[in-house]
């Protein structure tokens, strides 16, 4: 998300501009040609000895919840929101040829890439009932694509089927991104895969409970489709205490992550599908 708060800096300042970025997310700007040093967070000090300028992006959209995401760290770093604000991963021509390969190999041809959380923070975790439901609801209607999930080792995936790919921690940010330029579309929660989607070129199916589509829709994607929990609280982060770390969820079962119009989710990806 502030990679593009990145971009603009170079574009002001040009080669005058060395720019070092301090992140734990080091993937993320790999290859970023803006950029002239990647540090460990964790390492950085006395900045204000070293630099002549520092911005501190940290608990940018977590003090002020109630607006764009992205926008946060824009307003943070410039007090505007009159330039290009998406965001951006460069793969490399190594990042490339693994995925094409992995594609190719696996005789990978239409396909959707699906991210089904699971891990922390419950209120992301949609359940996996809802998933069946929606995958039952789309190989009624078509089975002549593939279903790539992405995202780590606990997060959720259908075992011995056929049209079924386990991606599952084997690409890195860029490479996702790669991936996702190729995909019908993205569907998934607020997370890593859903940001490196909204790098790509792919239209993107955001399902959201905690959040509302304003505050997460990147401002890059043309074809964007947010779909709400069903739940009356849903858009409960912004009534959370400030700043944001977790939520806390006034029905204490988190039932936003079961309470879904699965025929609206499939047929919402039945749309991308050519």
């Amino acid at each position: 998300m502030t990679t593009g708060v990145v971009r603009e800096l170079k574009l002001r300042y040009g080669d005058n501009a060395n720019i070092d970025i301090a992140t734990d997310a080091i993937e993320v700007y790999r290859n970023n040609p803006h950029i002239r040093h990647i540090i460990p967070v964790d390492t950085l000090s006395h900045v204000d000895q070293q630099y002549q300028v520092y911005i501190n992006l940290d608990e940018a959209y977590e003090i002020n919840p109630t607006q764009n995401y992205v926008d946060n760290y824009f307003y943070r770093a410039f007090g505007t929101l009159d330039m290009d604000r998406s965001v951006e991963l460069f793969p490399s021509d190594d990042d490339r040829k693994q995925v094409d390969n992995d594609l190719d190999s696996n005789q990978i041809g239409k396909f959707i890439v699906v991210h089904m959380r699971n891990w922390h923070w419950a209120a992301k975790n949609i359940s996996i009932q809802t998933w069946l439901d929606v995958y039952t609801k789309l190989f009624t209607e078509r089975a002549d694509f593939k279903v790539v999930c992405v995202g780590g080792p606990t997060d959720f995936y259908i075992e011995d089927h056929p049209l079924f790919f386990d991606a599952r921690g084997k690409y890195n940010s860029q490479q996702l991104k790669y991936l996702c330029d190729h995909a019908q579309c993205f569907v998934g929660i607020d997370s890593g895969p859903y940001w490196c989607a909204s790098a790509s070129k792919t239209p993107m199916v955001a399902l959201l409970t905690h959040l509302r589509p304003e505050v997460i829709q990147p401002s890059r994607i043309a074809e964007f489709a947010a779909i709400q929990t069903q739940e009356d609280c849903r858009g409960c982060n912004d009534v959370q205490q400030r700043p944001i770390r977790f939520i806390d969820c006034k029905k204490s079962t988190y039932p936003c992550t079961s309470n879904w119009d699965t025929d609206l989710i499939a047929n919402t990806i039945l749309t991308h599908l050519t």
